[in-house]
């Protein structure tokens, strides 16, 4: 542990960022998990809310420095077209 008092402070900041950045992209995941889920047993309504949830979530930590701009994008972009696929599927 550091003894200079602005490095103490300065970790402390960084381990509250890193806490709040690590819920904020668990409940990212968490959400990602229930969509496809939703999508995989034929219940596409709930995935469709499942999947604007996670944009917003998404959308939000891409917005700070919790998770980089394209990162975002590459999730969004990736889970709509998991759950466009199998809606796809269950159609045909």
């Amino acid at each position: 542990m550091p003894g200079n008092p602005s490095v103490m402070k300065k970790h402390r900041q960084s381990e509250a960022r890193r806490t709040r950045n690590r819920a904020a992209k668990s409940t990212i995941r968490t959400f990602t998990k229930k969509a496809v889920t939703a999508a995989e047993e034929g219940n596409f309504d709930a995935a469709v809310k499942y999947e604007k949830v996670v944009q917003s979530l998404v959308d939000k930590a891409s917005k700070g420095s919790t998770m980089h701009k394209n990162a975002a994008a590459r999730r969004k972009a990736r889970l709509a077209a998991r759950i466009r696929k199998m809606r796809d599927g269950a159609a045909a």
